[in-house]
């Protein structure tokens, strides 16, 4: 600015035969620099005001940027955090069915063993069947060769057709003698 309050105030203008009236200009400017100097007073706080709102605002768009940095910040981390939790859920799937897998695989194996196992014991009991017949048709006939008259045929062969049952002894078979052993 040009002018200031003061300089208004203490201007001095030249005398002229026809001049104004001094008191009257003089009034009239000491108004005038009042006026200007509320002016002046106005336009500084207004000035400070907007500095005042440039430094709030300044600080609010920092906060709206610091704002905007934390949410992009917990929405990363939150992305992070699923990421993570869906990649463990995923480990813990494959590592329950290879678990499971394990197991059904253990299972069949064990079940292939048991299968081998019983097939073997079947053809052991068969083997041992037919051994038992061997030996107790080896002991018929050997009773049979050697005492016949102690042992009598087994009911089935008495009850053949065109066989005459009077024929054979009706004396009792001698019992044996119990052993203690």
């Amino acid at each position: 600015m040009k002018y200031t309050p003061l300089d208004i105030q203490r201007r001095e203008f030249e005398k002229a035969f026809r001049g104004l009236e001094e008191s009257e200009v003089r009034t009239f400017l000491h108004e005038i620099a009042a006026e200007w100097e509320e002016l002046l007073a106005e336009n500084q706080k207004l000035k400070e005001e907007i500095l005042d709102s440039r430094e709030r605002l300044r600080q609010y768009q920092d906060q709206d940027r610091i704002f905007r940095e934390t949410l992009l910040q917990a929405q990363r981390t939150r992305e992070d955090v699923l990421d993570g939790a869906n990649r463990e859920k995923e480990l813990i799937i494959r590592e329950a069915q290879y678990r499971g897998e394990e197991v059904v695989r253990e299972a069949q194996k064990n079940v292939v063993e048991l299968e081998v196992q019983l097939r073997n014991l079947r053809m052991e009991r068969t083997r041992f069947l037919r051994e038992m017949e061997s030996l107790m048709e080896r002991t018929r006939r050997h009773l049979q060769e050697e005492a016949p008259d102690m042992y009598m045929p087994a009911a089935p062969t008495l009850n053949l057709e065109g066989l005459d049952l009077s024929t054979f002894d009706e004396e009792p078979l001698p019992r044996r003698p119990k052993s203690n052993g």
